[in-house]
């Protein structure tokens, strides 16, 4: 209901009331999964193999030395050593879910922790030293359960055997953030990964993941309580945004898409305390250039959003974006191209150098490796035909109407927003949404094959998750419209309710295909 001196609004304080519970619920059931977070697959190999395969080899070695009339002692000496190295080489389960969260955490492993960082010898001088890699993870990798198929490899300018070293794909500013706590605990309590796996991992997902999230959805409820108007779309939104979105199906496998769109949030309400409030204390334009530069350090695609919320700021508002909003800009994107310095001697990011992906016969360790991207499988050879990408992008089985078909709310609300706006300032938040959305989804239908593959192995179409935010707070002019009648309102819950299914399907496991391409597999449809 809309607030005025003779109209107040009364159910403003229940309506939050219900804000906080949905919040709480949410996060209790987000840090229940990432509690009982564990690859499930590679669990149930591993008890197969200790309780059986184990036991099977133990027994054919007490056989072979009993035959050999060993004394006892020496067979039960012989027999513990062999259990311990059983035991070693059939502990495989591990929290990590897959090669992509599992190349971070190489990562944040190789920065904190000494004996993993890669050396070499380097003349300084006329005299040769030993000099610190940074970022390398060869020597993390020949560790079991620490594989990856998301590095490069390349070799230094000064490589004195033009070998090269291996590091992650990832942009390295958000992996050098998220070792921060790491480094805490590790030197506060010398818990590594090595003795601490589910521990340290599940306290870097809360860390990284669960908090910003939290506080990421109390910030959405701000924003849903400023733009709605009525009760029921207020709370539809709120509910949606904590149970109907892939963010809480993400929060159990490390991550740039949670970090990303928390800056996205805190972006977009600074943004709303300057365009609509008309608060210009510089805190806000700070807050805007900090976190909307950092989105971008995340999601390369936040790159779009990042240039025109800065240039908005800038034309509107052009001395207190220089004073302000630039500088924090200006700080995050130069820790975003030092780090990637630092780590590839070169300020082109790894994403942009397609040549380190694709290298063969790779030795070092006493182990020879060739590139996956040499012979990718499954999702990772791409759609070929451009026409049946774009379908299962939007409607198909990666769609983004189709898995959450709550989205096709938004449609009709910046549809109303750019027609029928309540605030000038609404229109001009509507086009940029929408001219974000046609470039982004443009520009990976656009994409070679190899590129069009919705995200790998996943259960929704990751690389437009970024834009949950924006299109959240375009629902709600349409909600409020829909809160007027009966049967609009049992129908947008039943598109929440298809919304929750789709973000619910995979339970323990988000790299994993959504319910759609199972059933239209069923249906002999693929």
């Amino acid at each position: 209901m809309n607030t005025t001196p003779d109209h107040p609004d009364v159910t403003r304080h229940l309506r939050w009331q219900i804000y906080g519970i949905l919040i709480m619920i949410s996060a209790g059931l987000c840090l229940g999964r990432i509690l009982a977070v564990d690859n499930v697959r590679d669990r149930v190999i591993q008890e197969y193999r200790m309780t059986t395969v184990k036991k099977e080899r133990l027994d054919d070695r007490r056989k072979e030395l009993e035959s050999q009339n060993f004394p006892q002692d020496y067979i039960e000496k012989k027999l513990a050593q062999a259990d311990r190295d059983l035991t070693m080489q059939f502990q495989t389960a591990r929290p990590t879910l897959s090669a992509n969260d599992r190349s971070r955490f190489c990562t944040i492993r190789v920065l904190v922790e000494p004996k993993l960082r890669e050396t070499r010898i380097v003349e300084k001088n006329g005299q040769k030293v030993e000099q610190v890699v940074p970022y390398a993870i060869d020597k993390i990798r020949t560790q079991q359960g620490w594989d990856t198929i998301d590095m490069v490899c390349h070799t230094l300018p000064d490589d004195p055997d033009g070998v090269g070293y291996l590091y992650s794909s990832k942009p390295p500013l958000l992996p050098t953030v998220m070792a921060i706590p790491y480094w805490i605990i590790y030197n506060t309590t010398g818990f590594t990964f090595d003795t601490h796996p589910y521990l340290l991992t599940r306290v870097m997902l809360i860390l990284c993941h669960l908090v910003p999230l939290v506080i990421g959805w109390f910030l959405m409820a701000l924003m849903i309580e400023r733009f709605g108007t009525s009760d029921w779309g207020r709370i539809f939104a709120v509910a949606f945004t904590c149970f109907a979105t892939f963010l809480s199906t993400f929060v159990v496998t490390l991550n740039n898409h949670l970090p990303a769109i928390f800056c996205i949030v805190v972006a977009v309400y600074a943004g709303v305390r300057i365009w609509f409030d008309g608060d210009k204390r510089k805190r806000w334009f700070v807050l805007a250039g900090f976190f909307a530069a950092f989105a971008f350090a995340c999601e390369s695609p936040a790159a779009l959003f990042f240039a025109i919320l800065g240039f908005a700021l800038l034309i509107k508002f052009p001395r207190k974006t220089l004073i302000a909003g630039v500088p924090a800009a200006l700080l995050v994107v130069a820790a975003f191209f030092a780090t990637n310095y630092i780590a590839h001697k070169t300020l082109r990011l790894a994403y942009s150098q397609q040549g380190w992906y694709f290298f063969e016969n790779y030795e070092k360790y006493g182990k020879t490796i060739n590139s996956y991207w040499l012979n990718p499988q499954g999702p990772d050879i791409g759609e070929p035909n451009r026409s049946v990408y774009a379908f299962h992008t939007i409607v198909g089985h990666h769609g983004i109407l189709s898995l959450t078909p709550v989205w096709v709310i938004a449609i009709f609300g910046v549809f109303s927003m750019l027609t029928r706006p309540r605030e000038k300032p609404m229109r001009d938040f509507a086009l940029m949404t929408l001219v974000m959305t046609l470039i982004c989804v443009a520009f990976y239908v656009a994409m070679g094959q190899p590129n069009r593959n919705y995200g790998g192995m996943t259960c929704g179409h990751r690389w437009t998750f970024w834009l949950f935010p924006f299109w959240t707070l375009c629902l709600l002019p349409a909600l409020d419209g829909m809160a007027k009648y009966r049967l609009s309102r049992w129908c947008g819950l039943f598109l929440l309710f298809m919304s929750a299914m789709s973000v619910s399907y995979p339970l323990w496991n988000p790299w994993s295909p959504p319910w759609l391409q199972f059933f239209m597999s069923y249906l002999g449809w693929l």
